[in-house]
Formats: C-alpha cells, sequence, structure tokens
C-alpha cells in the first residue's frame, strides 16, 4: 500500500504531465484546406458540419454521407442518405458542410476513394484497402452500428480516416 508521501508525489507527476501534455498540445494547430472545404458558405454551426483528418495522399476523392436512416446506414445506400458531399482528396484538414441537414441525427460514413470507383475497396481477407471514419465507431475491428453513431447538427465533428 502507497504512503501518503507517495501518493502526493504522484498526485504532483500526474498534474504535471497533464498541464505540460496540455502546454505540447496547444502547439499543434489544425487548419481546413480552403480548396477541399465546402463552398456552401454556412456559419460553422449551421446544420451537419464534420471535419475529416487524416488523408494519406491527394490521389482520388474524399466521400462523407450522412444517413438519417438505419437500413440506408447499414447497407451504405447513398441512393438513400440523407446528405452526400464529395471533395478531391487532400492530406491537410477538410471540412463538409450538411447546411440541410439541421434536424434528428445523423450517422456518418467517409472513406478516401483513392482509385476513383466510386466505393469502399477490400482486399482477399474482406479488410478495406483505402481509408474510411464512421462517426461513433471506437472499434475499428467492428460492425458500425448506427444507433452507436448517431451525431447531432450545430457543432462541427471531427473524423479521422483509418488505413488497414
Amino acid at each position: 500500500m502507497p504512503s501518503n508521501t507517495q501518493r502526493i508525489v504522484a498526485a504532483i507527476v500526474t498534474a504535471g504531465l497533464f498541464v505540460g501534455g496540455a502546454w505540447v498540445a496547444s502547439g499543434f494547430g489544425t487548419s481546413v484546406s480552403d480548396a477541399a472545404a465546402s463552398k456552401s458558405a454556412t456559419a460553422l454551426h449551421s446544420g451537419l458540419s464534420v471535419n475529416l483528418h487524416g488523408a494519406r495522399s491527394t490521389k482520388g476523392n474524399v466521400v462523407v454521407i450522412a444517413f438519417d436512416q438505419a437500413t440506408a446506414f447499414d447497407n451504405m445506400d447513398y441512393t438513400k442518405a440523407a446528405g452526400y458531399l464529395e471533395v478531391p482528396a487532400s492530406e491537410q484538414t477538410m471540412r463538409f458542410d450538411f447546411p440541410d441537414l439541421k434536424s434528428g441525427y445523423y450517422a456518418v460514413i467517409a472513406f478516401h476513394d483513392e482509385n476513383g470507383d466510386y466505393g469502399l475497396n477490400y482486399d482477399a481477407e474482406y479488410l478495406p484497402t483505402e481509408g474510411y471514419a464512421v462517426s461513433g465507431m471506437n472499434d475499428l475491428n467492428g460492425m458500425p452500428v448506427f444507433e452507436y453513431s448517431l451525431i447531432e447538427p450545430g457543432r462541427a465533428s471531427d473524423l479521422t480516416l483509418f488505413y488497414w
């Protein structure tokens, strides 16, 4: 069992790491690429807004799809999506605005379509060969669940593309 002195020292070290980490993190900025940002000229807090990070290249396009129906989300049926945006890929943060999606909750799927075939490609082991992101998904090995992926419009949501 730790002594009181050990507990106090541990608390001071933890506080120092926390403050130091926050100070280091404050030096990192994220800028939204003007070329890849939505041209809708809407305010950041109007409708659904998604900041997408982590594209590994500028090849192809990045597609962001917002769903308001579980069936369309589960089948990745973009024809029944509430919103669909596609822009040329950028290695900088990209902002996607859906100004008409103001009420309700939406699940968002994004993928980096590097080869331009409008689909998320898979290898022989059914692992994606292109980057993807799903709102609310913490376990990238599991299947996305619509109810856990729902986000509310009114503030920007951040997603990071994941590559296997």
